[in-house]
């Protein structure tokens, strides 16, 4: 009776609205006669005998042991989510998109003042720009141009309102862009026949890096390896306003610039060339001699790839060619503070980047370089600011080694740049606001069958359009569609060609009595005298005049000659 009355508790008594239990009290248990509400509860508590009570006593044991393996995976599970909340503080990289949309490694990321708007360029002609405002959740981009034809883009920038884009490729010439994708203006080139830097009007060789003044919104500079830094003014494209030689102990030959920076106030140029110089300026000039100038910050012959000054205004960091990050002090540049070996780049795009806190910096590792290559991943290191010591590192989700990254302060957001044509950007749902948050969650757009158009009109459909009376053509490659036509001569307009050889190319029919004819009629015009053949005609032009004599016969009956004989003329005016 026990099994039955188990089963009785799932079997619906009645239908309709169910009425609600009242709470059951210790008096109504012990009560046998409170209800049939109360039967189950009776049975449930009713007395068993030994082997029940063992049995009780076992299962209230497990219990005992759930509850306390339940409270201890949740004390797990509320610890690792206060790690998750805690490193998400620090490292918003608990979530991240992958926006795959060129083809070869992306040398260069910029994100805009706001981070709605993202610009990518490659190893390659292309430039990307990505919206987030707009963009759904296939991550495309939403406009794609071109600065200069099979010309590889090494850096792109946005000034500090983001109303203006500046790339820098492997042209003399930068090139500046609006938010749209619009060309702005382009820059002047030098003359590369000039041999003084300092009187040419732009760059004579390719673009290494730039960088805006945090100060103004329209000056910034330029590095190139024409051993100069040029500083420029928007509003100025046809020349400079002032030019930085690269200084260098090896005569007779130009050292590149490979990297330069304007630093958080305004106030210092810094740059570095290829054989290991590093060099600060004072923005406001002279130009003549830097203000600091380190010879061996790096190993010469390499490319310092990235300048990046501390956001306390009195550190920058450098990463070199070397393999090497250094980290320097502006007012005393003798010697770094302190170096972080084993950190090899992916290019000379490869830069470094400081957190917001500036207690971090986030630098790229190449793992095709390194001891341990087996990683399937990307990494980036972050060191620490004071000692530059590897605190930790981010594996990222795609395979390739990582160019560029950048911390977006505002929006709190890690983007890096991949050599396989990737780029993630890695957020915190709890800490990150914008950017690529706005997407995530957004459907992407699809045109339905069913869409009718609006237009009362309706389409215009050509007769020639609809498939009954449309003559499907096969169709050829280019070339073998250009060799068509060329063998048409209708349609090429081909000139015919001359006509040459025995029987005139078969224009003309010769058989054997056309040949005897020729040879027996032959064409004597050669042999004919010419005064001979016009007195031939002087009677019929006499009795019947057509042309010249009518009109002088009445005024003019007897012709006149000019009777004057050539030996009466001078020698010089004869006729020879």
């Amino acid at each position: 009776m026990g099994l039955s009355d188990e089963l009785n508790k799932f079997i619906p008594k009645d239908f309709g609205k169910k009425k609600k239990k009242q709470p059951i009290d210790a008096t109504a248990i012990d009560n046998p006669s409170t209800g049939s509400n109360l039967s189950t509860r009776q049975n449930l508590i009713k007395p068993a005998d030994d082997s029940a009570s063992n049995t009780n006593s076992v299962n209230t044991d497990t219990s005992n042991k759930s509850k306390r393996a339940d409270e201890t995976t949740q004390d797990i599970y509320k610890e690792k989510n206060d790690n998750e909340q805690d490193n998400d503080a620090e490292f918003p990289i608990s979530c991240h998109i992958a926006m795959k949309g060129h083809k070869k490694a992306v040398s260069t990321i910029a994100w805009d003042p706001t981070g709605d708007l993202l610009a990518s360029g490659e190893h390659g002609p292309r430039m990307m720009l990505w919206d987030f405002v707009h963009m759904d959740s296939s991550f495309e981009s939403f406009r794609t141009v071109e600065p200069y034809e099979n010309q590889h883009i090494h850096m792109a920038k946005f000034n500090r309102t983001g109303d203006m884009l500046l790339c820098a490729t492997s042209d003399p010439r930068a090139k500046l862009f609006g938010p749209d994708g619009r060309t702005i203006r382009e820059f002047k080139r030098g003359d590369m026949y000039v041999m003084d830097m300092r009187r040419t009007k732009g760059h004579v060789a390719a673009l290494t890096a730039l960088d805006w003044c945090p100060i103004s919104d329209s000056n910034f500079i330029t590095s190139s390896a024409d051993s100069t830094v040029r500083v420029w003014n928007c509003e100025r494209p046809m020349s400079q306003d002032q030019v930085i030689v690269a200084k260098t102990k090896t005569r007779g030959t130009r050292i590149a610039v490979t990297a330069c920076a304007y630093s958080n106030d305004g106030n210092i140029i810094a740059s570095a060339q290829q054989d290991g110089g590093l060099l600060v300026w004072p923005t406001k000039g002279p130009f003549t001699r830097p203000a600091s100038h380190v010879e061996n910050a790096h190993v010469q012959g390499t490319e310092t790839s990235c300048i990046a000054f501390a956001p306390n205004g009195q550190h920058m960091a450098t990463r070199g060619g070397d393999d090497t990050v250094k980290l320097w002090d502006i007012r005393q540049l003798k010697a770094p503070l302190a170096t972080a070996y084993s950190l090899p780049s992916a290019g000379p795009e490869a830069n470094l980047a400081f957190s917001p806190s500036a207690c971090h910096i986030l630098v790229g590792v190449a793992r095709s370089r390194r001891a341990s290559a087996d990683l399937a991943k990307g990494t980036i290191a972050v060191l620490d600011s004071g000692d530059l010591s590897v605190s930790r590192s981010i594996d990222m989700p795609f395979s390739g080694d990582v160019v560029n990254v950048i911390w977006h302060s505002r929006i709190n957001q890690l983007a890096a740049s991949s050599t396989d044509g990737s780029i993630a950007i890695m957020y915190s749902p709890h800490s990150s606001i914008r950017g690529a948050i706005q997407c995530v969650a957004r459907r992407r757009s699809r045109r339905h069958a069913d869409h009718t158009s609006t237009d009362p009109a309706g389409p215009i459909i050509t007769p020639h359009a609809l498939p009954l009376f449309r003559e499907d053509k096969p169709t050829f490659s280019t070339k073998r569609r250009r060799d068509k036509v060329r063998d048409d001569p209708l349609l090429s307009n081909k000139p015919a060609m001359p006509i040459y050889g025995h029987g005139k190319g078969g224009a003309i029919g010769v058989n054997e009595t056309q040949h005897i004819m020729k040879s027996i009629i032959k064409d004597t015009i050669r042999d004919e005298d010419p005064r001979e053949a016009l007195l031939k005609y002087a009677a019929v032009a006499e009795s019947d005049p057509k042309f010249i004599a009518p009109a002088y016969k009445d005024s003019q009956s007897k012709p006149v000659f000019d009777e004057t004989s050539t030996d009466d003329l001078p020698a010089m005016k004869r006729r020879k």
